[in-house]
């Protein structure tokens, strides 16, 4: 998607691009569908300064509530709906192939949404959904499916995930879709209500969008994470002198990524930097122990936009007391983003690998896209970075890995931890670090997998 979306800001290409494009969305024949296709012309606007032609508004073969929302954020005017909506028959039987892919070919997410939804109104969502994905069957009547794509990842062994989109979950992605159009039409539901129920099925987030995988050139120069306590905290030092080096002044505040990614054994390593003021009641030797649970429950971070496109995201951050430990008095400096407005194609992104600064006793964060990146930014003065890199991408990723990418947030001098603390007393810095190892005997068997887990100070 991005990769067309530059060529629609290409002087040279973009007259056969937009040809070829507009071509593709009439062939469209699920909303899901659709939207994916006009995401590609929404990237080119924000990234390229492209002007999309009046003709993509009236080549939608398929509307949507969120179609309708992304063509009015190109400032172009929508279409009225499919006029072939129907409400869900009385003697309706939910199919079992419906249940089955839930969870499986596509997140739970969606079918969660009707159910609540249901559960608020009384109103049949969940059925409705189930009939708008047994009517978009005829779409592709030879393939509903579109094949097996286990037969990519089933050669690999056990324990994989699939990171191909499956076409069954674009069915029930537009069946989602075509539920909110019903309940606008039929069950007198606000437009406004249905528009931003429709975010769930964005293919891509408006702010990560632009995010184009770039490693950087402090990467760690070796692989070796091996050994005891003090074998791993020697090479996770190495990383952060790296990152001095590169950027002095600057602090690395969180690093998540794969650095081994083999058929027999894959490495993972997360390091978040944290403060600790005085008073804890917990010896240093036990501090990682002590707040093992990070690595479970990471501090979500909430967001807000201006409006449902906007690509600037503004992190609320929170108070200094829903951060720190009372036992040890100690903080994170990051945390990662919620799921609103989360992009289904980036899932690998979440939510392991979207860190922000937590920025506690600050009044907002803003997060934008810049050269690929993202920038984080406290009124207009820019506080740290994010950067983001592939790491083995491959049709599946083993279970236990959270993702087959990584990401690295780094400060713009220390501005973005200054006035969070005590108002007397030294801070202490220290790194949670976390090594997870994934190995198997032989190709095909499922791995097995160690964790390690420490503190340094530095």
């Amino acid at each position: 998607m991005q990769e067309l979306a530059d060529r629609l800001g290409e002087p040279t290409a973009w007259a056969e691009t937009e040809v070829a494009l507009l071509q593709l969305l009439r062939s469209r024949k699920l909303e899901a569908e659709v939207v994916e296709v006009l995401c590609i012309f929404w990237m080119a606007v924000q990234g390229h300064g492209y002007s999309p032609t009046a003709e993509l508004a009236t080549s939608i073969p398929k509307p949507s509530p969120l179609s309708d929302l992304l063509v009015a954020s190109l400032g172009l005017s929508g279409q009225a709906g499919d006029a072939g909506m129907k409400e869900v028959p009385d003697d309706f039987v939910v199919p079992d192939d419906f249940d089955g892919v839930q969870g499986v070919d596509l997140p739970r997410m969606f079918r969660t949404s009707m159910s609540r939804l249901e559960a608020y109104t009384g109103l049949p969502f969940v059925r409705q959904m189930a009939f708008e994905w047994t009517e978009n069957r005829a779409t592709y009547p030879d393939a509903p499916y579109q094949g097996d794509p286990w037969h990519f990842t089933r050669p690999l062994g056990d324990g994989f995930i699939g990171q191909l989109s499956a076409r069954a979950a674009l069915r029930a992605i537009s069946a989602y879709l075509r539920t909110l159009a019903v309940a606008k039409q039929f069950w007198n539901m606000p437009s406004e209500f249905a528009d931003e129920q429709s975010l769930l099925a964005l293919p891509v987030h408006p702010t990560m969008a632009l995010l184009k995988p770039r490693r950087p050139h402090w990467f760690p120069a070796s692989a070796d994470f091996d050994g005891d306590t003090e074998a791993i905290e020697a090479a996770f030092r190495a990383l952060v002198a790296r990152v001095e080096a590169a950027r002095p002044g600057d602090e690395l505040i969180s690093f998540i990524s794969p650095v081994v990614m083999s058929m027999e054994r894959c490495v993972e390593v997360s390091l978040v930097r944290c403060s600790q003021a005085p008073g804890s009641n917990i010896d240093d030797a036990d501090l990682a122990a002590h707040l093992d649970a990070f690595w479970a429950r990471e501090q979500i971070l909430h967001s807000t936009v201006a409006d449902p496109f906007s690509t600037t995201t503004i992190v609320v951050p929170p108070t200094l007391e829903q951060l720190v430990d009372d036992d040890c008095k100690a903080w994170p400096l990051a945390g990662t983003l919620d799921y609103d407005r989360m992009g289904y194609l980036q899932h690998d992104l979440y939510p392991s690998r979207l860190f922000f600064p937590t920025a506690p006793g600050l009044h907002e964060v803003a997060v934008t896209p810049r050269d690929g990146q993202l920038e984080i930014k406290v009124e207009d003065y820019v506080v740290a970075d994010l950067c983001y890199w592939n790491a083995g991408w491959g049709p599946a990723r083993p279970r236990q890995l959270r993702g087959n990418c990584g990401t690295a947030l780094t400060s713009r001098g220390t501005a973005y931890r200054e006035g969070a603390g005590p108002e007397c007393g030294t801070l202490r810095a220290f790194y949670l670090w976390q090594v997870r190892t994934l190995h198997r005997s032989s190709s095909f068997g499922e791995f097995s997998e160690t964790i390690a887990k420490g503190s340094m100070f530095v």
